[in-house]
């Protein structure tokens, strides 16, 4: 096997190569002023942002449903078993104090009235002609009181208006069966003498920071960001559950209000107006509309939030700040 020469064994190229010889290459070099640049925005930012969380701070809200109260409206309920006889008035009726709204059924009572005024105008005119008669005198007094007890028990079927205002809803027909404490219709003051408030249902855990003078934000279902600022003007003075909760606003907005578990505590304030003006246009609040209510009760700097280690090293005046009226 002969021999051969380099130029057999390697490509041209590769032998051009390597004679060439190493050649050094230069240092890597760099421009160091985007670097300075960044390094100094990068402090800056850092700088602001912890100036940022040191400095302003987060509000915490006590949120809760709530519904509108119109103050002074009155609800007629029925005081004992009985049966409709007929509805007197309507939805949207002005009424007068002591103007009937709803008869019951009363022909017994009628009957038993009748009969006792008449015994009584009879033993009135005996009494007349003879006034030292003592068996007349006596039963006079007798009529009398069965007169008036029989006149009290016919009124009680006469289911009357007690307030000068406007029928807001009639809840019964002709021919219904109702029972003590159903709810028969509801009478709300005239125009310009009734005044709309709202109860809002909050957690218990915020009783010890809730105080009048709050700001609070309501928001009614249905009109989204369209907010009502108001004062905290009451606060119930203990906790009580969903069920009390529910006997406390009544009978009729029983179903009307959503509630979770837990104790609550009721919280009330006043509308600016009975009116509200959504897209340009104003509407009226009615009685049993419900919404959302939001309480500040606390503010803290969000270094705090962020750590919350620092609340035992800070004052509680730096902590915690108690919005009221101001």
């Amino acid at each position: 096997m002969s021999g051969g020469g380099a130029g057999d064994m390697f490509r041209a190229e590769a032998v051009a190569h390597h004679v060439q010889g190493v050649q050094e290459g230069d240092i890597l070099r760099y421009d160091h002023t985007w670097t300075r640049h960044a390094y100094t925005l990068v402090v800056i930012a850092c700088l602001v942002g912890f100036a940022f969380i040191s400095i302003f701070s987060v509000d915490e809200w006590a949120t809760g449903t709530c519904v509108v109260r119109i103050d002074g409206r009155q609800v007629l309920t029925a005081k004992n078993p009985a049966t409709v006889d007929t509805v007197e008035g309507r939805t949207g009726q002005a009424v007068e104090p002591g103007q009937v709204i709803v008869m019951m059924n009363a022909q017994e009572e009628a009957k038993e009235y009748a009969s006792a005024t008449k015994e009584f105008e009879l033993a009135l005119v005996r009494m007349m002609r003879d006034p030292n008669d003592g068996e007349a005198k006596a039963n006079l007094t007798s009529l009398r009181a069965r007169r008036e007890s029989s006149k009290t028990v016919f009124d009680a079927r006469r289911i009357v208006s007690p307030i000068s205002g406007t029928i807001t809803d009639v809840r019964v027909r002709p021919g219904q069966r109702v029972n003590p404490g159903d709810v028969l219709a509801t009478v709300a003051p005239k125009s310009g003498g009734s005044q709309a408030s709202i109860t809002a249902i909050v957690p218990a855990d915020y009783r010890p920071m809730l105080e009048p003078g709050q700001k609070m934000r309501f928001e009614l279902d249905g009109f989204r960001y369209i907010y009502a600022d108001l004062k905290v003007e009451e606060i119930s003075a203990e906790a009580v559950g969903p069920t009390e909760v529910m006997r406390m606003l009544g009978q009729e907005k029983a179903d009307s209000v959503a509630q979770d578990r837990g104790a609550k505590v009721l919280v009330s304030a006043k509308l600016p107006s009975s009116t509200f003006t959504s897209e340009g246009q104003a509407f009226g609040y009615f009685d049993g509309l419900t919404g959302t209510a939001e309480i500040r009760v606390r503010r803290e700097p969000i270094l705090v939030l962020l750590i919350p280690a620092l609340r035992a090293l800070l004052p509680n005046e730096a902590l915690v700040k108690m919005p009221g009226a101001s």
